[in-house]
């Protein structure tokens, strides 16, 4: 018996250590918003603090399957691209082979579908399937357009709408705003290609860069984030309240000028600092300007 447990204690901790290499780089792109999405959802629908433990672990579950069946899915399926752009994955590191990382795929997916019948979220869960199967088996993630405006602006929309689910139901102006802060988040997120282009084009993609070449791929994205995406930003703010409501109000004003002032240092980053890294960097500042808004949903009258 004491063998059996130390085996099966053995076997968990290897599970659990291979679940955070699967998933370890998404945890600023994916783990946080969902935890803040969740947060936000409980201060605006007003739900009792001595309920709030168990549903944040509920939350915590159904994000840990939402992001690492698609981590697992994604990487399953670029062994020869992360060998290049992401050398540190655990198929890439020989961890786990093939053959087991998708008899895990296919449980973990099983998973995911209870915990989301479970949670009342079902649909969410299976629109997520699908965008990964987009993504990752149906060619999507091939050109930056499919890639980022159509398949990230869905997945955003899922991830951020189940996590209200369930807390609660999704009123109108909540619906807005997840589908206006997931269009923006798509809109801006090629800046993410700028850090592989080297992965991607042994891939044959055509990310933005690859598409157009690097530097009029940063005259775009400079554009972009100078001009159309602060613009967009202010659409988020304007699904929740009139313009009268944004300009009368100090608060509004002044984060509506800092989020200008911010994308215009990404559009500076883009094109002061261009190596991998400092790419990486820069698309980071973006994920960090989303995580920021998510909660500024609660700013707003409803």
């Amino acid at each position: 018996m004491f063998y059996l447990c130390k085996s099966a204690v053995t076997a968990s901790m290897r599970e659990l250590y291979l679940i955070w290499r699967f998933i370890n780089n998404d945890i600023w792109d994916t783990v946080i918003p969902c935890m803040i999405t969740f947060i936000a959802a409980w201060v605006y629908v007003g739900r009792p603090m001595s309920e709030f433990p168990q549903y944040f672990f509920y939350s915590a579950v159904y994000t840990l399957l939402y992001i690492l069946t698609f981590c697992i899915a994604n990487q399953v399926n670029s062994v020869e691209e992360d060998r290049i752009n992401k050398p540190d994955r655990p198929l890439v590191q020989g961890l786990v082979t093939e053959s087991e990382t998708r008899r895990r795929l296919m449980v973990y997916n099983i998973l995911f579908l209870v915990v989301a019948a479970f949670l009342h979220v079902l649909p969410l869960a299976a629109a997520w399937m699908v965008v990964t199967q987009m993504l990752c088996k149906w060619g999507c993630s091939n050109h930056w357009f499919t890639k980022n405006v159509v398949c990230i602006s869905l997945g955003t929309v899922t991830l951020l709408a189940a996590e209200w689910s369930i807390v609660g139901e999704v009123s109108a102006k909540a619906w807005w705003f997840i589908i206006t802060i997931s269009l923006w988040a798509g809109f801006g997120l090629p800046v993410q290609d700028m850090r592989d282009q080297t992965g991607d084009a042994i891939m044959g993609r055509k990310t933005l860069p690859l598409a157009v070449g690097d530097k009029m791929a940063r005259v775009l994205l400079s554009a972009w984030f100078l001009v159309g995406s602060p613009l967009l930003y202010f659409c988020i703010f304007w699904s929740q309240a009139s313009w009268c409501e944004i300009s009368g109000s100090w608060l509004l004003t002044g984060i509506l000028v800092a989020q200008t002032l911010w994308h215009w240092g990404i559009a500076l980053r883009l094109w002061l600092y261009k190596d991998p890294k400092a790419d990486d960097q820069t698309y980071h500042w973006f994920v960090y300007l989303f995580i920021a808004t998510i909660p500024m949903i609660c700013l707003f009258p409803h």
